[in-house]
């Protein structure tokens, strides 16, 4: 990561050079606009014409789903409500489908595997399709699906998801969509938010022009982002996962950009980037 220190300014970014004088940066910030949405309930399809999405689930969807590929899933398909999820595996011979989700962080009655990353070895997925119906990841990845494109996002595999935003055309807006909990704000996917549009910018070497949440994600982002796992930790949903005994999920999630996978929206299925 470049050693440019971010910072906003009466809304507009810029950055530190090693002798620590402000610099602007270097391209029209018209060229790259950037949306964050602290959860999916204001998304709408006109919003997401011609945009590329990013969909955000860091406890604890996108690890489970990136860990999912990376062991061998032939694809993933997120479902929106249990039911939908259901109705998917009846279409599917079972033989080789593999239900997953949770609500309430437990098993659901009937499925083959919950949130957990743990769950998703290769032993258990590998050549196996999955259909994933988790209470905020999924639904949100759905809501999503009219964008232009649409990728799965965690801390697990943050900077490879900013790759393929850079290799794509920097005219389509960006919308960042935080899964949050039940529809309420989720202060770890705002943050990995705002490290997304941070080190995305200084990479790019671009001034974006951004919302108000992407503003505001930033600021969090420079708050919280330096200790992942103690950010984890801290969170109402850490919490609630520790006092579930849950806790070494905490530790899968908050392993930084250690895959290289970008699940990809292709036809309502997530596959691996460039599959």
């Amino acid at each position: 990561m470049s050693k440019q220190k971010i910072t906003v300014n009466n809304g507009e970014m810029t950055t530190k050079d090693k002798r620590g004088r402000m610099t602007a940066k270097s391209r029209n910030s018209a060229e790259f606009r950037i949306r964050l949405n602290f959860t999916p309930g204001g998304v709408r399809d006109e919003l997401l014409k011609d945009c590329r999405a990013v969909v955000i689930d860091v406890l604890r969807a996108a690890t489970s789903i990136v860990t999912a590929l990376n062991n061998g899933a032939q694809y993933v398909i997120p479902a929106s409500s249990v039911a939908a999820a259901s109705n998917l595996a009846s279409q599917l011979p079972r033989d080789d489908v593999l239900l997953c989700g949770e609500r309430d962080v437990k098993l659901i009655d009937g499925f083959n595997l919950s949130n957990s990353p743990s769950e998703y070895s290769r032993e258990k997925v590998k050549g196996r399709k999955l259909i994933f119906a988790s209470t905020n990841g999924a639904p949100a990845i759905v809501k999503s699906s009219a964008a232009k494109s649409v990728y799965m996002c965690g801390y697990v595999n943050l900077n490879a998801v900013i790759d393929a935003l850079l290799k794509e055309d920097a005219s389509s807006p960006i919308i960042i969509v935080c899964s949050g909990d039940y529809n309420s704000f989720s202060l770890e996917d705002a943050v990995c938010g705002g490290t997304l549009i941070k080190r995305l910018c200084e990479k790019a070497n671009i001034e974006p022009n951004l919302n108000d949440g992407a503003n505001a994600a930033l600021i969090l982002a420079d708050k919280f982002g330096d200790d992942i796992l103690k950010l984890l930790n801290e969170s109402d949903h850490g919490k609630y996962l520790k006092e579930l005994g849950m806790g070494e999920d905490l530790v899968q999630c908050a392993y930084d950009s250690v895959y290289s996978i970008v699940p990809m929206l292709n036809d309502g299925r997530l596959v691996k980037l460039g599959k």
